[in-house]
């Protein structure tokens, strides 16, 4: 395969929150050791990179090229599908309790939680702006799905019940208008589930903080900031258990847009995170031992899986019994 070439980094913003320019420089690597140069808003604490390419360029690179580049396939191998299978199904137990009959993903990727959600009689859809990842959606899982960023897809008006964004805001030129857009889509009182990388854990090590790929880093405070900003109403924070994750779900209300306030302690807070999370911090922490074999848990756990998988169609046999219970565990 030859190497991918990404968007050069042609444009600089100001705070996609508050509209500031304010900024200090937190990061000037990305993971892969590449110039990438990322700043914090000391007014609110929000995080994104600064300089950066376009946002028609980025749609290009997300189409053609994100899934080559960051995995180094187009098109979703088999461990990968059982992966997506098995995170989809804590996530549908997860907005079980929200009673959805209609249901957008936004970055849906394979399609595995459309799949399991349309299983469990919902009217579920995607939107994934990656032709490869899409197709095998629409293809394979015979799922619905729109091969489209969120600024040109085709959604009706207040038609969904739940919209769903799952590593998915970190992505985009534009977080705020994208929430706004899909603040619109929403049915009034429907909800909107949105999960990213929490910026203040430390999980990562200091070298791995920032990936070319994501454009923004939120922490809780930052992500419900900007959703109140858009005009839904913050009903619940939740955190993954290492707390390496932030899941913010909201609320379709009145529509007010409420501009940030009073997050400069955050911006401090965040900025103090990371600028003390060190290398010698980090490997000296029970963190990198308690990932590795986490990791390796779960990969037993796929290869377990795998040796009763010779195709996508077993794989699929094997979703449609999945119940309740824990994917990992089922026999």
């Amino acid at each position: 395969m030859s190497p991918v070439v990404r968007p050069a980094a042609r444009e600089e913003t100001a705070c996609n929150l508050c509209g500031r320019r304010d900024e200090v420089v937190v990061g000037t690597r990305d993971r892969d050791g590449h110039p990438l140069r990322t700043v914090l808003c000391r007014a609110c604490g929000l995080v994104w990179t600064n300089p950066r390419p376009t946002a028609a360029d980025m749609n290009a690179y997300y189409e053609t090229t994100y899934r080559a580049d960051y995995k180094g396939q187009s098109a979703p191998p088999l461990r990968k599908i059982v992966r997506g299978f098995v995170g989809a199904a804590d996530r549908r137990a997860m907005l079980r309790p929200f009673g959805a009959r209609t249901m957008l993903d936004v970055g849906c990727g394979a399609g595995e939680l459309v799949y399991l959600m349309r299983r469990a009689g919902v009217d579920a859809s995607g939107l994934e702006p990656g032709r490869d990842f899409a197709g095998f959606a629409r293809d394979v899982l015979r799922i619905p799905i729109q091969v489209a960023a969120v600024d040109a897809a085709s959604v009706a008006p207040a038609s969904q019940d739940l919209v769903t964004m799952f590593h998915a805001l970190e992505h985009v030129p534009d977080p705020r208008v994208v929430l706004t857009t899909v603040r619109g889509w929403l049915k009034r009182g429907g909800r909107l589930v949105i999960e990213v990388p929490n910026i203040a854990a430390r999980v990562q090590a200091p070298s791995h903080q920032y990936h070319y790929a994501h454009l923004y880093h939120f922490t809780g405070s930052t992500l419900a900031a900007l959703g109140e900003a858009a005009g839904v109403r913050l009903v619940d924070t939740r955190y993954t258990d290492d707390r390496g994750n932030v899941i913010c779900v909201f609320q379709r209300g009145d529509d007010e847009q409420r501009p940030p306030a009073g997050l400069e302690a955050e911006a401090e807070r965040t900025l103090a995170a990371l600028t003390s999370h060190t290398v010698l911090r980090h490997y000296l922490s029970p963190v990198p031992l308690t990932r590795t074999l986490g990791r390796l848990r779960r990969r037993l756990a796929e290869n377990r899986l795998l040796r009763r998988f010779n195709s996508v169609d077993d794989v699929l046999r094997w979703a449609d019994s999945l119940g309740t219970a824990n994917p990992e565990h089922r026999t």
